[in-house]
């Protein structure tokens, strides 16, 4: 390769003015290039305060990550919660339709019973002149009532009494 080549491909250096001397231009170079590094490092560090409060951030969220996994058994997913708020809502709308269709037979029942006792009130308005024969049967009642006597004595089931005998009697009496 040519020498024009190779300066092409070499980034180009300028001299500052006054230094011939190649060797010193580089080390001044060099002592620029580190400056400005750490300059740019200075610049990009966090302070100390900022660095701690930082670490303590990434452990809080270390620390609500842990216990949000060791808590998961006592978490429902939004599946489950969906699936039983459905359960609640169904439950409820039948304690609902129920509670309407016990209210709609009561309602019934009471017309039902006003209904018949205006029949009755009206029908025993006009059979108050002659008594019916229900109302003869009634005033029927026997002189007597017998009771049948039952051959069975009445003891308490499952407890059988000892008789006393003789023997045991003159086994409990001192002499």
């Amino acid at each position: 390769m040519s020498k024009d080549h190779q300066r092409k491909s070499q980034p180009l250096s300028f001299v500052k003015e006054g230094s011939a001397d190649l060797e010193a231009q580089l080390l001044l170079e060099k002592r620029e290039r580190a400056r400005l590094d750490t300059d740019y490092k200075t610049k990009e560090r966090l302070t100390l305060q900022e660095q701690l409060r930082l670490n303590a951030i990434l452990k809080q969220e270390d620390f609500n990550a842990l216990v949000k996994d060791r808590n998961s058994f006592n978490r429902l997913s939004v599946e489950d919660i969906e699936f039983y708020e459905n359960l609640r809502k169904k439950a409820q709308s039948q304690k609902h339709n129920l509670e309407q269709s016990l209210e709609q037979q009561s309602r019934n029942f009471e017309t039902r019973k006003k209904q018949a006792q205006e029949s009755r009130s009206q029908s025993s308005a006009t059979t108050m002149n002659t008594p019916s024969s229900d109302a003869a049967k009634r005033s029927q009642v026997p002189s007597r009532i017998v009771k049948p006597k039952s051959s069975t004595k009445t003891r308490l089931k499952g407890v059988i009494k000892k008789k006393h005998t003789e023997s045991s009697k003159a086994a409990k009496k001192p002499t």
